[in-house]
């Protein structure tokens, strides 16, 4: 099983990305190129991005680049850059315009764009 969003391959029988948690058990047609828009300077606010994103009919994931806690994640600031976050955002490619927009209004200076 590949995983669209994090591009990494997992056992035949993963149903759940342990990275990113997308479900991989949906048909490989409904899989479009999935996207990182950018990063989110906390766990509570990618959260809030993510459920605000779905509640308009847009699919995203979040995922921790910690490293070791796959889409659980630390509440920490990371020590190779000053000021970023720790967890990405990602939505199909389609979809891009529109996410940008709503995390925009939402999240204001809480996240930062990823430039194309």
């Amino acid at each position: 099983m590949l995983c669209p969003v994090c591009k990494k391959n997992w056992d035949e029988n993963t149903t759940q990305c342990p990275i990113c948690g997308l479900d991989l058990t949906t048909e490989e047609e409904d899989k479009d190129e999935w996207i990182i828009l950018g990063d989110i300077d906390d766990r509570v606010s990618a959260d809030f991005a993510k459920e605000t994103l779905n509640t308009h009919g847009i699919p995203a994931v979040i995922f921790s680049r910690s490293g070791f806690f796959g889409n659980i994640g630390l509440p920490l600031h990371p020590f190779y850059k000053p000021g970023g976050g720790i967890f990405d955002i990602a939505v199909q490619g389609e979809f891009r315009e529109e996410a940008i927009e709503i995390l925009d209004i939402i999240l204001g200076d809480h996240w930062h764009r990823k430039e194309k």
